[in-house]
């Protein structure tokens, strides 16, 4: 069962298993018709629609891949992934062409368009018009398991965007190996779904992985703390799976709430602060179930369901995945506790990228894929993400992680959110910037000098922070990961 709940709390449309499978089938007629088969890709961009699902679905169905766009692209980051792609046939509301009609011309095949076409150029099909005529009854192509499922796009935003092409084994054994065999999730869960459609968490995770399991979904066009929290109880809701910055807004949320039926809440996308795991363990009785992965490997570890928990860490590998932390100089195996960069190998990890050999070759070492994170392993097996490897801070010829420092400052109790970048030093090569988002009451100087004491007593001299800015947000992208660029400009 799919359901779409408004923020008001009404629920707009329901689809049950029976309607998902008539409708997809019809939805196959019509990609079929079009000229769409085994090989082909195409575009989506749908939002939480009632076409969502079904759309993957009947691409799936008809032996194509999906390709999903990001609505926050702007019309050339757009055109750039069409183009790369190679879409022939692309699914959307009518807004993402209305608002650059330029996107037009990247797609090979037709447009399909959910909503008001009367203003839009002729090349656009009204999606009832694609479907009229056309009978359910298509049956599913079977595919390969190398096949590819879902091509997925990069870095779209900051650089040239590269394709990830995650086959029908990828997303198979991930999905067994996370929601069945770890999480436990059944078909008798309700998953509240608050994340963005078009990213591996939400659509990968969410959409695919409820799929895979069977349980229900509860749709949230966008994501409301308040909303979120009065949601749990009245709809049953057992899985909800988000990223840290949600689980900071839902802390700040002034309301009671009843959580009788949840049964476990999960964060990936970005790291977790301990100090947020703490709070949100103190609210509201449950621990965040922290786990890590990538578009390029999908889900690599998690921490277990019932702990031991650690703080700060994201979990050991997940069954049949190898994590292991390499020197990304001397490519050489590092020890227990030693930071490095996290390499890892298994059925989850894609080929390489979508015809672009350079940086396929760039990021695999033999059958390992380079991460580009840094972490560290302990003793337990407990992989600890340190940062990215770009986003090290060389101090006089010293590495600092930004996440070890950030560590430290987000103790401070007038501290809502922080973010440690490097900056250019003259004389030391950089300088440890930190920008803080004091908690409602705080003044920047008295905070700042208690700041100064804590590092001062927790970090090495090259640690510590020289320059304190005070802002009143975080830059973040839509998976809640701190646009460090921003911070350095």
């Amino acid at each position: 069962m799919l359901e779409r709940l408004e923020p008001d709390g009404t629920v707009t449309w329901r689809q049950t298993r029976n309607a998902l499978r008539t409708e997809a089938s019809l939805w196959m007629a019509a990609l079929r018709a079009a000229g769409i088969g085994p090989g082909d890709r195409v575009a989506v961009s749908l939002g939480k629609s009632t076409g969502l699902v079904t759309a993957h679905l009947a691409i799936l169905g008809v032996g194509a891949s999906v390709v999903p766009l990001n609505p926050a692209l702007t019309a050339r980051e757009t055109e750039a992934v069409l183009q790369r792609a190679e879409v022939r046939l692309a699914i959307s509301h009518a807004e993402t062409v209305s608002r650059a009609p330029e996107v037009l011309a990247a797609v090979q095949g037709p447009w399909w368009i959910v909503g008001n076409t009367d203003e839009l150029p002729e090349r656009i099909t009204p999606l009832a018009d694609a479907l009229a005529g056309q009978r359910p009854g298509l049956e599913p192509v079977a595919r390969d398991d190398d096949d590819v499922a879902l091509l997925l796009f990069t870095s779209g935003t900051t650089g040239t965007p590269k394709g990830v092409g995650l086959t029908h084994k990828n997303l198979r054994a991930n999905l067994q190996a996370l929601l069945v065999e770890t999480w436990e999730m059944t078909d008798r869960d309700r998953l509240l779904h608050a994340l963005p459609p078009h990213h591996l968490h939400g659509l990968g995770l969410g959409i695919y992985g409820s799929l895979y399991v069977g349980n229900a979904v509860v749709f949230l066009e966008r994501f409301d703390p308040a909303v979120v929290l009065r949601a749990f109880d009245p709809h049953r809701i057992s899985v909800f799976m988000g990223v840290p910055t949600m689980y900071h807004r839902l802390l700040d949320v002034d309301a009671s709430v009843t959580l009788s039926s949840m049964r476990v809440f999960t964060c990936g996308s970005a790291p977790l602060s301990p100090e947020t795991f703490r709070r949100f363990q103190e609210r509201f009785g449950f621990t965040i179930v922290e786990r890590y992965g990538l578009t390029e490997t999908a889900i690599n570890t998690s921490n277990p369901l019932r702990g031991p928990w650690k703080p700060g860490s994201v979990g050991p590998a997940l069954p049949g995945i190898e994590v292991s932390i390499f020197d990304p100089q001397t490519l050489q195996r590092l020890s227990t506790d030693e930071t490095g960069e996290i390499w890892v190998r298994g059925p989850n990890v894609f080929s390489g990228y979508w015809n672009n050999p350079e940086a396929t070759a760039a990021t695999f070492h033999q059958d390992w894929f380079r991460t580009g994170d840094l972490g560290v392993i302990d003793g337990d097996g407990y992989v600890a993400i340190r940062g990215r490897i770009k986003e090290l801070i060389i101090v006089g010829g010293t590495n600092v992680t930004p996440g070890e420092v950030e560590t430290v400052l987000e103790t401070e109790p007038g501290v809502a959110e922080c973010a440690v970048v490097g900056l250019p030093d003259p004389d030391l090569g950089e300088r440890i910037a930190a920008f803080i988002v004091p908690r409602p009451g705080e003044q920047a100087a008295a905070l700042e000098q208690r700041l100064r004491a804590k590092v001062e007593q927790d970090l090495a001299p090259y640690k510590r922070p020289r320059l304190y800015r005070f802002l009143e947000t975080i830059p973040r992208n839509a998976m809640g990961k701190i646009e460090r660029n921003k911070l350095r400009d």
